[in-house]
């Protein structure tokens, strides 16, 4: 059966600036970042400072991410927003601090934070990168 599901994280050649991001906004600890020029996948020099395999630690989770190999944009991405990934905050006043922190980054509120009929403070909130994150802190 099913040990774990871990979340993986797919960037159009931003990779290493989400994880900086991730960094600011979160307090992610990075637990490992490997550049394509360290695994000598170099099919273009320019992109030699991607990222091939990355990981990160938000809380107790970890978080794999990557760019994608192959060159792509974001218009001829498959969807917009690559994936989204739910928080649980600890306490109710750090939900306000982080909606806070990351709308004046520039990403933007896809649901402003409000009560919930289960008893939360909830936001849903979409960074620059086309990732959702979902913001919940119990009552």
């Amino acid at each position: 059966m099913i040990k774990t599901g871990t979340p993986y994280l797919y960037f159009y050649d931003e990779c290493n600036e989400a994880l900086n991001y991730y960094a600011d906004i979160f307090g992610a600890e990075i637990l490992e970042k490997l550049t394509f020029e360290d695994v000598e996948y170099m099919e273009d020099e320019s992109r030699k400072n991607c990222i091939a395999h990355a990981s990160f630690k938000l809380g107790e989770s970890v978080i794999l991410a990557n760019d994608f190999l192959e060159k792509q944009s974001k218009e001829k991405g498959s969807a917009k927003s690559q994936a989204s990934i739910w928080l649980e905050l600890e306490k109710v006043a750090d939900i306000t601090i982080l909606e806070e922190k990351m709308l004046a980054s520039g990403s933007k509120s896809i649901i402003k934070l409000e009560e919930t009929f289960w008893d939360s403070l909830y936001a849903k909130i979409e960074d620059k990168f086309g990732i959702i994150w979902e913001l919940n802190a119990q009552k």
